[in-house]
């Protein structure tokens, strides 16, 4: 990736991190006015949102320092499309804002990683690909525990997050995230 591109998958992923920190981390202390979350549900939402907050912290490490990029806000949403889903997962109540994190949340973030990564190359994005192992792993465990504790679908899908899957695919398809390499590596 150039660096340009480096900036903006670095900047993203860690906003997506910083929100999923945020949401995740409220909905492991709610108990929901149309259902309480189990135990076991609010338990795996505690400790994921604590990686995410650490994944925050090491994308923004990897960000990029360069005059080219001075001046630029490199953290934020990396489409509208994760703003929009962040923003419905934060609203939502608790059983569909989970619904929307394993249903949608986290598949397209480990899809969005997972292409991220065959963009790399291993001179010049060596710690990119290190960071984004280790969120891969955590992504994969949180991912088989969410399987174990919150069978879905228990709540079908809303309309709202059916019209983001588009909007992901939408995105894909323009070329808007994940960022994707103009020159050979």
């Amino acid at each position: 990736m150039d660096i340009e591109q480096l900036a903006h998958a670095c900047g993203g992923l860690a906003w997506i991190s910083e929100r999923l920190f945020e949401v995740e981390g409220r909905l492991a202390t709610s108990s929901g006015v149309d259902g309480h979350l189990d135990a076991r549900t609010q338990v795996l939402l505690a400790r994921s949102s604590r990686r995410y907050g650490q994944h925050a912290q090491w994308w923004r490490a990897a960000l990029p320092d360069s005059p080219v990029l001075a001046g630029l806000d490199r953290v934020r949403p990396p489409t509208q499309t994760w703003k929009q889903l962040l923003d419905h997962i934060a609203l939502a109540a608790p059983a569909e804002a989970v619904t929307a994190l394993y249903e949608l949340a986290v598949p397209e973030l480990m899809s969005a990683l997972g292409h991220l990564r065959t963009q790399c190359s291993p001179v010049s994005d060596g710690s990119f690909i290190r960071i984004a192992r280790m969120v891969a792993a955590d992504l994969d465990e949180e991912w088989s525990e969410a399987q174990e504790a919150w069978p879905i679908p228990q709540v079908p899908s809303s309309t709202v997050t059916e019209e983001l899957s588009f909007g992901f695919v939408d995105d894909y398809e323009e070329k808007r995230w994940p960022p994707l390499v103009t020159h050979p590596r």
